[in-house]
């Protein structure tokens, strides 16, 4: 059974009630009756469909002891056969529609229950009316609607269902045949040309003549007696694990009801999905049923943009249950796969369903914006993915004064060689950074030996030599000459 968790608790009561009474599962559903397009897709499951909007109307409904003046929505469609009260003149007046299994409420039944005010009460026999209207409506409406649905439902011919299920099951199952008969005379074909792949080639044959002689051991009969099975056993789960099923293009189509999964204490939502599953070769295609709980393109942690499920370790078990045909498994192993959750390989982690979520890499991306060099050098967050080389992006991009005045990280050693080794040894006397270099006359007189202490340009160090003229440098010539002679 399905039921909206829109609908009162009292009008859920009383489906569940009919249900249990008719042995057929109800699904109940409220909303505008503008959604609801098209036949419904014949199934015994009873569905019943209340319509609501905000335009809402005045209109009387007459029973034998009261007039109840309602005001509610009101839409009516054209259905198979309507369902009401008869007025003073024996005319019906329809207040819903029966169409197959479909039962459509024409007006906000659902409303009534929630707020009994919309309904004004005028007895008719002197007598003060009692019970509440919103249930009196809902057993007239289902007392002559349900007796009509059972009767649709029961005169469904299941036979001619079962009868296409099976021929198209066997068409395909002979076409795979023919296919894997196919393969092997190519294969053996392959195995004279290329030697190196003879093994590889020789193993395939051998599963493929496996299930060519499983296939063999199979009369026709067992093999329509087990399609047939499993016709019924997939017809059992609608109303209870599936809303649908169809044949179509040689696959099987299901429609899930909405799924969740239950991780870290918290129910994650992701809609009603479509399983394609083929009944001979062909891959299994995944896909939602709207675009309400897409996030980033991905309806599922574990299925692609383009449907393809992300079985994980449940992979071979489902290849093996297409392989052997055994559509039924292969439908309740996705459905538990749907409803199940790895963290180890999703698309996209679930917790990105989660109305809180955070997204970590959007505070770091911010966090890397706003701060500066300094910032992410000096920053401990390990976590973050900036962190690494955060210094020696701070050394490249940093002023070599700045990062030696920063000494805010282990760089500022390679900072202090880097300025050193790009400037001449006076220059160092003269810087006011916090350089040990800086303003130390002595490191600077022992760099160079005092060699460039005569002429230095820093005329204010204690170490400094005048530079001698160009003439006593002339004078001093001939005398070095003649000491070296």
């Amino acid at each position: 059974m399905y039921i909206d968790n829109a609908i009162h608790a009292a009008l859920a009561d009383l489906l569940r009630f009919e249900e249990q009474r008719l042995g057929l599962p109800i699904e109940g559903h409220s909303r505008s009756l503008t959604e609801v397009a098209g036949p419904p897709a014949f199934r015994p499951v009873i569905e019943v469909n209340i319509h609501t909007s905000f335009q809402n109307e005045t209109f009387p409904v007459r029973f034998q002891d009261e007039l109840l003046e309602i005001r509610a929505s009101i839409f009516v469609v054209a259905d198979q056969k309507t369902v009401g009260f008869t007025d003073r003149n024996g005319t019906l007046c329809p207040l819903a529609g029966v169409t197959g299994n479909r039962l459509n409420v024409y007006f906000d039944l659902n409303r009534l229950f929630f707020r009994p005010e919309a309904v004004r009460r005028k007895p008719l026999n002197g007598s003060r009316p009692t019970g509440n209207p919103a249930n009196k409506l809902a057993e007239l409406i289902l007392s002559q609607a349900l007796p009509i649905i059972v009767g649709n439902i029961r005169r469904h011919d299941y036979r001619q269902e079962d009868a296409s299920y099976v021929r198209l099951k066997l068409q395909t199952h002979e076409q795979v045949v023919r296919e894997w008969q196919r393969s092997v005379r190519d294969n053996e074909q392959a195995i004279q040309d290329k030697t190196w792949e003879i093994s590889n080639l020789a193993r395939k044959n051998g599963e493929l003549r496996e299930r060519i002689y499983a296939c063999a051991r199979l009369t026709r009969k067992r093999q329509e007696r087990q399609a047939r099975e499993e016709c019924t056993q997939l017809r059992r789960l609608l109303g209870r694990s599936i809303r649908l099923m169809e044949l179509r293009d040689g696959h099987l189509n299901v429609l899930t009801h909405p799924i969740d999964v239950d991780w870290c204490g918290y129910a994650y939502e992701f809609g009603c999905f479509w399983l394609r599953l083929p009944l001979g070769n062909g891959r299994v295609e995944i896909r939602p049923e709207d675009d309400t709980y897409i996030m980033e393109g991905y309806p599922h942690p574990h299925i692609s943009t383009d449907g393809t499920p992300c079985l994980g370790n449940i992979g071979a078990s489902l290849a093996q249950l297409l392989g052997e045909g055994k559509i039924f498994e292969a439908v309740t192993l996705l459905l538990e796969f749907l409803r199940s959750y790895n963290p180890d390989n999703p698309y996209l982690k679930i917790e990105r369903w989660h109305p809180d979520f955070e997204d970590e890499d959007d505070r770091f991306e911010d966090c890397y914006s706003n701060a500066s060099l300094s910032d992410c050098a000096t920053c401990n967050d390990h976590d973050c993915p900036y962190h690494d080389g955060a210094r020696q992006r701070c050394l490249e991009n940093t002023d070599t004064e700045d990062c030696i005045e920063c000494a805010g990280c282990d760089l500022r050693e390679d900072a202090v060689r880097n300025c050193r080794e790009s400037h001449e040894p006076f220059e160092c006397v003269t810087c006011g950074t916090s350089c040990p270099w800086a303003g130390n006359a002595r490191l600077c007189r022992e760099t160079h030996d005092g060699d460039q202490c005569n002429g230095c340009p820093n005329d204010d160090c204690n170490h400094y030599i005048e530079e001698d003229s160009d003439e006593e440098q002339d004078r001093q010539l001939p005398a070095v000459s003649a000491a070296g002679g």
